[in-house]
């Protein structure tokens, strides 16, 4: 009995023994932080990095970390809270991990202030002795040391009255195909502007080319805002032999690392014109009604097309008016037969007076031309020209703007003045 007596008086001795690593008061899981900005005194719109340093006891984890006290939003942007790192510190007294935490930053308006921020996170830690371990979570909240930021506003001198508001450092590229043209055809212009910082609101404008061009809206084929990226295309036509390159457009930016506004653009894209063998004359005339026409009519599908739908158009008025007047006398004849006839009458009266109307609209829409005339690739006398027009010719009118028809003859397309149009 004596030896089973000692037994039960051990057996809770080393229990507690082993219980007692989990029940002892550790030194605390996360020890310091501090704060730092990259660069300290950026510009107003150039991106920078905050850095936060965390000390922790080794084996510990931050989980859920969480940022307070930084500018707000009014002031500056912050994003892309990220773990960056962990590294080892061995001091004389005891041995530390140095968490690493970064955030983008970039300020919206000028300012300036030392900063501090509040850390919250659940610390996990794990805990081991004897035969046992465990992880312990908790919250903890701890104040970063004190850093200096100043958002400094962009220099008013030497500042372009076009620019873009884009600030960093940016290049251009660009490419055209083909190389090879004739006077009307369509070149593609591809232009890139790429880079790093930030591109505000920032557009890429194709420069305005000389007249001896005709260009069309560009179309946006990429934007994005990290990295910054802008990619676009241009239709360009050239419209004589006397340009030799195309003009990339000029892009203009601040540069913070210089603290001065600079511009990118791409090198003069040289183009050339191919030498075809011909013996017609640059001006040729399509005669719009032919002397000795083929038994067989040649009238373009478009404009065969183009007649019957404007027929169909000028009866659908009556046939309208015919089936409501059928309907409307169906309707009350049984009831008052002259008001029936009177109404069916009126209705067809207004059929008719409508196709009459429509007739005549449709027997009007050749214009007669009443000088020598040159038609044109596009509306301007420096444009490509295509043929020509003689007196008592006429031409189907397509489009209308202030001083020229786009008109078609003989199923050629081109743009007339409209001084040689004779007027009834």
């Amino acid at each position: 009995m004596t030896r089973l007596t000692r037994t039960y008086r051990i057996l809770p001795l080393l229990l507690f023994a082993l219980y007692l690593p989990f029940t002892v008061a550790a030194a605390p899981a996360v020890k310091n932080a501090s704060l730092t900005f990259s660069p300290p005194r950026p510009f107003v719109g150039q991106p920078f990095t905050v850095t936060i340093e965390v000390s922790v006891t080794p084996g510990v984890e931050l989980e859920q970390v969480e940022l307070n006290g930084l500018p707000d939003s009014s002031r500056a942007t912050f994003t892309n809270l990220s773990r960056a790192g962990r590294r080892q510190q061995r001091g004389s007294s005891e041995a530390l991990d140095i968490l690493r935490y970064t955030l983008n930053g970039r300020g919206i308006v000028d300012f300036a202030g030392p900063f501090s921020c509040t850390i919250r996170a659940m610390a996990v830690e794990r805990v081991s002795g004897g035969f046992f371990s465990h992880t312990r979570s908790f919250p903890v909240a701890l104040r970063t040391s004190t850093a200096n930021l100043e958002i400094r506003p962009l220099p008013a001198h030497g500042r372009p009255t076009n620019f873009s508001g884009a600030v960093g450092r940016f290049s251009l590229t660009a490419t055209a195909t083909p190389l090879t043209v004739a006077p009307g055809d369509i070149i593609t212009l591809t232009c890139t502007l790429n880079g790093n910082g930030w591109l505000a609101d920032a557009t890429l404008s194709p420069t305005h080319p000389e007249t001896d061009f005709k260009t069309y809206p560009p179309q946006i084929l990429e934007r994005q805002e990290s990295p910054p990226l802008i990619s676009l295309s241009q239709a360009i036509i050239p419209l004589s032999t006397n340009v030799t390159a195309i003009t990339p457009p000029v892009f203009n930016y601040f540069d913070p690392h210089t603290a001065t506004y600079r511009n990118t653009t791409a090198p003069p894209i040289p183009i050339a014109f191919s030498t075809v063998a011909t013996t017609e004359t640059a001006i040729r005339r399509i005669t719009a009604t032919p002397a000795n026409p083929p038994p067989v009519a040649t009238a373009q599908p478009d404009i065969v097309v183009s007649d019957a739908v404007a027929k169909l158009r000028q009866m659908l008025p009556l046939t309208l008016a015919f089936l409501a007047a059928v309907t409307l006398c169906a309707a009350i004849y049984r009831f008052h037969r002259l008001i029936a006839w009177l109404c069916a009458i009126a209705i067809l009266a207004v059929g008719i007076f409508i196709s009459h109307r429509l007739s005549q609209t449709t027997t009007t829409k050749l214009l007669n031309i009443s000088t020598t005339t040159t038609c044109y690739l596009t509306p301007s006398q420096r444009s490509l020209p295509l043929f020509e027009l003689y007196p008592d010719d006429t031409a189907t009118p397509l489009e209308h703007i202030p001083g020229w028809f786009r008109v078609r003859v003989a199923g050629n397309e081109a743009w007339l003045q409209e001084a040689a149009i004779s007027t009834p």
